[in-house]
């Protein structure tokens, strides 16, 4: 059955469960045991996948000479992107005014503890090349590191280095099966995973109180995936690069995914496997670009931080702000976006609270716990941006080295 078919009923069977067995105890428990279980899960393959395609696409990019294209093309995408939806988010603020109503949060606030940058060197180089494997579960970094070295010496420009080629790239290939596999079971999951998702959030007065806000945050969502990102996809490939809708339908399950697991991680395995199947994109493309645009590729996270931002400005009953200090905010919520990888759930939260922390700093601890009451809603719509930023700009990537790859719609997974 096909995916886009299977990953909204799993959506479907989520919340028909919450409806029916919400305020169940046993449900509840069944939840809170299953639920780390099922991102474990749904994190297990991903790591080695990426190692076993960085690798193999590093060195066929190298064989074919298409290095610097891919990652140049890779890293361009990011950065427009990130910069186009942070300015997104501060025009939709404009346009959409209106107060954040948070309350006030009673008794301990729970604490957050986000990535500590003092280790950050470690995601580079460890004492041990195989303990890049254990540096980090919550970024691909470590691992992609690793695999850049070992692709960049699997280059078969001898003889006897051909059949290490070879192998790695049927290794490869395994990993896409691998990778196909996990997507079908993957509806399996959501459906746990959406369950949860909708037993989390609490719509007693916070619907009503912020519904300026909650209409922004679906008009920003419509706005970036349904206008910005077709657009800089066909302005990127001079509109030669086919219909980026049938991007963005191939791969909508993949949001679905990262937007109820709230981490783009879990997301990243049926992206991964959608890439390839529905929208065409090359094997030695995806192997590179798709881990890169987890940290690089977060436009969604940084639009949905300045436009949370801005609200958060406008409630404190501060003056009018500056066209200056606006502009600050959108590019330092597009620079803090490039380490909210780091911090897996907790991305805009990350951002909000640093570019904050420049401008009411007193307030930041308040904002912070009260801003977990809205953390669902705010992921969910941050991490389907997100995904859609790196599905269009790996098919960008890929119609770069070639143009012509196009699946016909049977046989979409």
């Amino acid at each position: 059955m096909k995916t886009w078919i299977t990953y909204p009923a799993a959506i479907i069977l989520g919340l028909s469960a919450n409806l029916l067995l919400g305020g169940w105890q046993p449900y509840e428990v069944f939840l809170g045991i299953a639920v780390p279980v099922v991102i474990q899960v749904g994190l297990y393959i991903l790591f080695p996948v990426v190692f076993i395609l960085f690798t193999a696409a590093t060195a066929s990019l190298r064989r074919y000479k298409d290095t610097i294209l891919v990652f140049s093309s890779t890293i361009l995408w990011g950065l427009v992107t990130t910069l186009f939806l942070s300015f997104l988010g501060l025009f939709l603020s404009l346009v959409l005014p209106g107060e954040l109503s948070l309350g006030t949060v009673s008794g301990n606030a729970p604490g957050v503890a986000f990535f500590e940058f003092q280790s950050f060197s470690r995601m580079f180089v460890s004492e041990n090349a195989f303990s890049q494997f254990t540096v980090s579960s919550s970024s691909l970094l470590p691992v992609m590191m690793l695999a850049l070295v070992f692709g960049i010496a699997l280059r078969p420009d001898k003889e006897a280095i051909r059949p290490a080629y070879v192998v790695v790239n049927s290794f490869a290939e395994a990993m896409m099966r691998l990778a196909r596999i996990a997507t079908i079971v993957g509806a399996v999951l959501l459906v746990i995973l959406s369950a949860d998702w909708f037993a989390s959030i609490d719509l007693s007065g916070i619907l009503m109180a912020n519904l300026w806000y909650f209409i922004g945050l679906v008009v920003a969502v419509v706005a970036s995936v349904l206008i910005l990102l077709p657009l800089l996809f066909g302005l990127f490939t001079l509109f030669k690069g086919g219909n980026p809708y049938r991007i963005l339908v191939g791969t909508f399950p993949a949001m679905l995914s990262a937007g109820f697991s709230g981490n783009i991680l879990f997301g990243a395995t049926p992206l991964i496997a959608l890439s390839q199947r529905n929208n065409g994109v090359r094997k030695r493309v995806l192997g590179i670009s798709i881990p890169l645009f987890t940290i690089l590729g977060r436009g969604g996270s940084a639009l949905i931080a300045s436009f949370t931002i801005m609200h958060l400005m406008q409630s404190s009953g501060s003056s009018q702000l500056s066209l200056q200090t606006m502009i600050l905010i959108a590019l330092f919520s597009a620079l803090f976006s490039f380490g909210a990888s780091f911090t897996p759930g907790l991305e805009v939260l990350f951002i909000v609270i640093l570019v904050l922390r420049g401008f009411m700093s007193g307030a930041t601890t308040q904002i912070q716990a009260s801003l977990l009451v809205l953390l669902p809603f705010i992921q969910l719509a941050a991490l389907i941006v997100d995904t859609a930023v790196i599905a269009v700009g790996s098919a960008f990537s890929s119609r770069i080295v070639s143009p012509d790859d196009r699946v016909p719609i049977e046989e979409m997974m």
